[in-house]
């Protein structure tokens, strides 16, 4: 990736630089920009829509607190997702102690939204309402196949399958090699098939 280069095309890395010259409303930018496909990435780590906004908001909070420190070495997405992907591992960790110390072993469990609402907010490369319903029950089999993942494993296919992130930047995102990348992709979609093997 040529770094020199992203960084004068990416109108996103010049936003940030905007902002970080004081400039309000190019956060405003930054955050119209990605917050759906935030809330989208941290829920599909924790399963609950609340859950995924407030953890969205954490992620730009940190976003907004770290304008200072920021740096353009890579595109922007690449950065924003290495927060989302720190802010997501803190939680899945607390959620996976909450679970631990309360004992949290029904079947079914959806991580505490009990709601119909929507589980992913709409988007505009969203499929129709008669797609959505037709691919329900195997979008709800591939939800609960990737909570049966390592962490790892659904980090580094998330960011690659869902985001379409290449290797070396899924690579500075979650701080290892790329060849530890591909490793993790490739044996988390290995588990998938096995996991979904009456879908496919």
């Amino acid at each position: 990736m040529d770094i020199k280069k992203t960084t004068h095309t990416d109108p996103d890395v010049r936003r940030m630089l905007c902002f970080q010259s004081g400039d309000a409303g190019a956060f405003r930018e930054l955050f119209e920009t990605h917050q759906k496909s935030i809330i989208n990435f941290c829920f599909r780590f924790c399963q609950n829509r609340a859950l995924a906004e407030d953890l969205a908001q954490e992620v730009f909070l940190r976003v907004y607190r770290g304008a200072g420190g920021y740096r353009p070495d890579a595109r922007f997405s690449t950065w924003l997702y290495r927060i989302a992907v720190n802010v997501c591992l803190n939680e899945t960790r607390k959620i996976e102690y909450r679970a631990r110390v309360e004992s949290i072993d029904r079947p079914g469990f959806k991580g505490g939204d009990d709601t119909d609402t929507p589980r992913q907010v709409s988007d505009e490369n969203q499929a129709s309402p008669g797609d959505m319903v037709a691919s329900r029950e195997r979008d709800e089999a591939i939800a609960r196949a990737l909570t049966r993942l390592p962490e790892q494993q659904r980090i580094a296919l998330v960011l690659r399958t869902y985001q379409d992130f290449s290797y070396d930047e899924i690579a500075v995102q979650m701080s290892c090699s790329e060849g530890k990348v591909k490793t993790l992709i490739f044996r988390a979609r290995q588990t998938l098939k096995e996991l979904l093997k009456d879908y496919l």
